[in-house]
């Protein structure tokens, strides 16, 4: 199994969306986006602004169950719960117009100015099987061999053998996950880019940096 690793800087529920019918990364990571496939794992380790005592604790985890387009994700009707007219921390706002465009859609996360970054990762991922542990989550056992280096904030792509996997998912089931708000219920609507302002529910011009 390939895993891809990477340092999350803010869990704010957009990146990844925790909000039903599955967690999606749709938007920040374009570079795990643009990479990973069906069957890959993702995994998220705190930084330091999520975690400041531990930097090996695990945020989140997921294994890809389908890759969509931008096009795809806006069109299909199980993630129309992730548009900004539905919740606080949406991650489904880039509407498809003609052959190869988008239009931003105004949200609380992500500014225009974002959507190179975002929409360069030409892929949005799809995790039915994902764990959320949250900002002190568990702290991941050195053995693994998938820790990332003190300080790194890049993304990391490893291989796990089908024996190793089945030790890190016995491992990920037996950890407490944390309680996944409802998106009606969830107050938050912090970006997800690291110490981003407050900004209202539906701004006219927000300005997000990069995450």
């Amino acid at each position: 199994m390939r895993v891809h690793t990477y340092v999350i800087a803010t869990d704010a529920g957009s990146a990844p969306n925790y909000d039903p019918p599955a967690v999606t990364l749709a938007v920040c990571k374009p570079r795990i986006r643009k990479k990973a496939k069906v069957g890959d794992l993702v995994l998220a380790f705190a930084g330091s602004s999520v975690n400041p005592i531990s930097s090996h604790s695990v945020v989140w985890a997921g294994v890809v169950s389908e890759v969509l387009t931008f096009a795809e994700y806006w069109n299909d009707r199980r993630f129309a719960s992730k548009k900004p007219d539905r919740t606080n921390v949406p991650d489904n706002f880039y509407k498809p117009i003609g052959t190869s465009g988008f239009a931003w859609q105004s949200n609380p996360v992500h500014g225009p100015e974002a959507q190179g970054r975002d929409t360069g990762g030409l892929n949005v991922l799809v995790f039915d099987d994902a764990w959320r542990f949250g900002a002190f989550g568990p702290l991941l056992p050195e053995d693994f061999g998938l820790r990332m280096i003190l300080g790194r904030r890049g993304e990391r792509i490893g291989h796990l053998t089908d024996s190793t996997w089945q030790r890190l998912e016995t491992w990920l089931n037996a950890q407490p996950q944390a309680t996944i708000e409802a998106a009606s219920d969830r107050k938050s609507n912090r970006s997800c880019s690291p110490n981003a302002p407050p900004v209202s529910p539906v701004p006219t011009s927000p300005t997000r940096r990069r995450c």
